[in-house]
C-alpha cells in the first residue's frame, strides 16, 4: 500500500533505514557462545507452553501455541526490521495528510529514536497472527523447534503477516542482560520466554485479541494524528499551501517542532482533548497494563526447584524494568506506541497495576475464574477497574 494520504506518510522510511543501520550490534560474543545462548532460547521457548498451562489452567490455548507459533532467535537488526514494518503496516491503515519533507524527517527522527530504545532493550516479542488469516490451516508452518539457526541477519516478518503468531526471541539483549546482571545462563532465557509464551497463550485463549490490539492502536495513532496535524483533507500549510491538503513549510517551522518537542518528552497525548479519543488511549492501556500483569503474576508461580535463580532474577528484573521505563519483555509494538511515542509508562501503563489487578482477581477466584476474560473483548478490565479488582470480579460474576 502506499503511504501516501496515511500515518506512514508522516514519516521518511529510508531515513529510518539509514539511522537504526547504526543502532550497535551488542555485546561481542564468540561463535559457540552465540551457538550456545541460540540453542538455549531454542529450549525455553518449547517448554514455556506448557508451563504456562500448568500455572493457568489453559491447557487448549497452549498446547495450539506449541504447535502453530513461530519462534525465531534474531539479532537487533531483525527486531528492528520486524517492529518497522510492523509500526509501518498500522500506520498505512490511518489517515493522514500529505506531509513536506521537513515533516517526514521529523517522523523519521522519533521512529528511530524509539526503535533505538527498543533494540538494545527488549529481550523478546509475540507478534500475532494475520487478522483475516487467524484459524486458518497452512502446510508450511514453522515450529517452536524450528527456530532460525543463528542470530546474525535472520529474516523476520512484521505485524500480523502470517498465519500463526510469530515469537521474536532478541539474543544479543538477553546476553548483555545475563552479563551486566550476572544473571544464570539458563534460568534467564527460561524467564523470557515464559513471559513470551503467557501472551502466545493470551493470544490463543482470546482469538480475538490480536484483532482488537490491532484496530485500537490503529484508533490511537488516528487520534493523535488527528490531535497533531489535523484531518486527511486538512491543509496544513500557512504560506502559500492553502488548498493542497499538504504539510507544508508553516508546519515544517511551527507545528511539527512543537510536535518533535512533545515527541521527546514522551507528551504527545497533550494534543488528545476529545474525551472520546482519551477514552480509546486509556482502554488501551489498561488492556496493555491487564496482559503484562497476567504475565508477570504467571512468573510469581515460578518457584526454585524449577528455576533455582528465580527470587534473583525477581528482584533485579523488577528493578531493571523500573530504570527502563516498562521497556523489557512485553508485547513490544504496543509499549513502544504507549510508552515511548505517548508517555504512559508513569500512567496506566505498567506492569505493577496489572499484576496487582491480576493477584487480587487471582485471590478471590483463581485462574479459572480469570479465564472468563478470554471469551470476550467487553470482559477486558476498564482502565477504572484496574484499580479495583474487586469490581471487575463483580460485573463478570
Amino acid at each position: 500500500m502506499t503511504t501516501n494520504g496515511t500515518a506512514a506518510g508522516l514519516v521518511d522510511w529510508r531515513t529510518v533505514e539509514r539511522l537504526t543501520a547504526l543502532i550497535p550490534a551488542g555485546p561481542s560474543a564468540s561463535r559457540s557462545t552465540r551457538a550456545s545462548s541460540v540453542a538455549v532460547l531454542r529450549r525455553s521457548a518449547q517448554e514455556a507452553p506448557a508451563w504456562v498451562a500448568r500455572i493457568t489452567g489453559l491447557n487448549r490455548a497452549a498446547q495450539q501455541v506449541a504447535e502453530t507459533t513461530r519462534v525465531s532467535v534474531v539479532d537487533r537488526a531483525g527486531l528492528v526490521r520486524a517492529s518497522t514494518r510492523a509500526l509501518r503496516g498500522l500506520m498505512e491503515q490511518v489517515p493522514a495528510p500529505r506531509a513536506s519533507e521537513a515533516v517526514r524527517l521529523v517522523g523519521a527522527a522519533e521512529v528511530a529514536g524509539a526503535m533505538s530504545v527498543l533494540a538494545t532493550r527488549l529481550l523478546g516479542q509475540v507478534v500475532p497472527a494475520a487478522p483475516s488469516e487467524v484459524g486458518a490451516g497452512r502446510a508450511d508452518r514453522e515450529r517452536p523447534g524450528d527456530v532460525k539457526p543463528g542470530v546474525e541477519g535472520a529474516r523476520v516478518g512484521g505485524w500480523g503477516d502470517s498465519a500463526s503468531p510469530h515469537l521474536l526471541l532478541v539474543a544479543p539483549n538477553v546476553l548483555a542482560m545475563r552479563r551486566q546482571m550476572d544473571l544464570d545462563m539458563l534460568d534467564l532465557p527460561a524467564w523470557v520466554c515464559l513471559h513470551e509464551m503467557t501472551h502466545a497463550v493470551q493470544l490463543a485463549a482470546a482469538p480475538w485479541l490480536g484483532t482488537y490490539l490491532t484496530d485500537s492502536m490503529q484508533t490511537v495513532i488516528g487520534a493523535v494524528v488527528e490531535a497533531a496535524y489535523g484531518g486527511p483533507g486538512t491543509c496544513g500549510s500557512t504560506d502559500g499551501g492553502a488548498g493542497t491538503g499538504e504539510l507544508g513549510p508553516g508546519v515544517r517551522r511551527g507545528r511539527a517542532m512543537r510536535i518533535a518537542v512533545r515527541a521527546g518528552r514522551g507528551r504527545v497525548l497533550e494534543g488528545l482533548t476529545n474525551f472520546k479519543e482519551r477514552s480509546e488511549v486509556a482502554s488501551l492501556a489498561a488492556a496493555l497494563t491487564f496482559l503484562e500483569g497476567h504475565a508477570e503474576v504467571v512468573l510469581d508461580d515460578v518457584h526454585p526447584n524449577r528455576m533455582p535463580s528465580v527470587h534473583r532474577l525477581r528482584a533485579v528484573l523488577s528493578r531493571s524494568r523500573a530504570a527502563d521505563a516498562g521497556i523489557g519483555p512485553g508485547p513490544g509494538l504496543g509499549a513502544l506506541l504507549l510508552h515511548r511515542l505517548m508517555g504512559l509508562e508513569a500512567k496506566e501503563a505498567q506492569y505493577a497495576d496489572g499484576a496487582a489487578f491480576v493477584r487480587s482477581v487471582v485471590a478471590r477466584i483463581g485462574h479459572e475464574g480469570l479465564n472468563a476474560v478470554w471469551s470476550d473483548p467487553g470482559l477486558l478490565p476498564t482502565p477504572a477497574e484496574i484499580a479495583r479488582p474487586d469490581v471487575w470480579v463483580r460485573r463478570v460474576g
